[in-house]
């Protein structure tokens, strides 16, 4: 962790749907291997983990149980928005000292921290902020006591590298993670996509990137205009770090996969580096904007 930082890497993205079978084989179509099916009684939501091999998770999740508080909260929730993204978090490396963080910097939180439930089967702390504080985006910082997730399966070459989060005014997002110690790299414009972004680089070299439309001429800047204006300000973008994203658009194509296009050069304003980038159109992946990132090194220039 960073010196200064409360806030540690970027480690899970929650997804509530409405089926959990249908959206498991959607995901498991993109080449998401299925780590665990599991129901939480505690919670009364059932739950499928697509683990990675550095610990960190996509989940799916379904609320079966209203008569239990998160089961309630997570069906209300798909009954407004339908397949949505629904939490993001974030590890730590010490709960009370966070807390306290959480607490000097003024962040709205649902409660004080809880310990997770018996059926999640680690020991692990947990601490929801209310979704204002990062733009509407429910956020969940995270302890695990016993070290990072181990999963039984995992999917090869890919790891969680990058929350997007939308917003019509990024301040509150901008404060919250410097509230906790996270510094950004400098806002930056990509005109040809006619937007504004600004990138907190986190431990674990994970990412969360903030994106305001400038020019809605453009169809990335339209997007994210209509991302605000049918309410869906917060999770905007889930990306994914690959070894190879050329092959995967090849495996994507003989699958019949649709994406927006073939793989892209990012633009030359990217904090990361040069990159590759594909993107799955979203009626392929149910709840989140997908996108598939490998970084270029000299091994894996196509052009070499």
């Amino acid at each position: 962790m960073t010196a200064g930082s409360t806030i540690g890497r970027y480690v899970g993205v929650a997804i509530a749907v409405p089926d959990l079978t249908a959206a498991v084989g959607q995901y498991s179509r993109l080449g998401f291997v299925l780590s665990d099916l599991s129901y939480r009684p505690e919670w009364g939501a059932e739950v499928a983990t697509f683990g990675f091999a550095d610990g960190s998770y996509l989940e799916l999740v379904r609320g079966v149980d209203t008569s239990k508080r998160n089961g309630a909260a997570i069906a209300a929730f798909v009954e407004r928005f339908g397949a949505r993204t629904y939490l993001s978090c974030y590890e730590v490396a010490d709960m009370a000292a966070a807390y306290d963080r959480v607490r000097e910097a003024g962040i709205d939180v649902v409660g004080p921290p809880r310990f997770a439930p018996a059926s999640v089967g680690e020991r692990a702390e947990m601490l929801w902020f209310k979704p204002a504080a990062m733009g509407g985006a429910f956020t969940q910082l995270l302890r695990l006591h016993d070290g990072p997730r181990q999963f039984s399966a995992t999917t090869p070459g890919t790891r969680l590298f990058t929350q997007v989060l939308v917003g019509r005014d990024d301040e509150s997002i901008v404060a919250t993670l410097s509230g906790l110690g996270a510094i950004p790299n400098p806002s930056y414009d990509v005109p040809q996509w006619g937007l504004r972004a600004t990138v907190f680089g986190l431990p674990g070299d994970t990412n969360v990137e903030i994106t305001v439309p400038t020019d809605t001429t453009r169809p990335q800047g339209a997007a994210l205009q209509r991302a605000l204006d049918t309410g869906r300000s917060g999770h905007y973008m889930t990306t994914f770090e690959v070894d190879d994203v050329d092959l995967l658009a090849q495996r994507f194509d003989d699958a019949g996969v649709v994406t927006l296009g073939p793989p892209t050069d990012s633009p030359m304003q990217s904090p990361w580096g040069p990159c590759r980038q594909l993107w799955v159109h979203p009626t392929q992946s149910p709840g989140t904007f997908v996108q598939f990132l490998t970084r270029i090194t000299d091994s894996t220039d196509p052009n070499s």
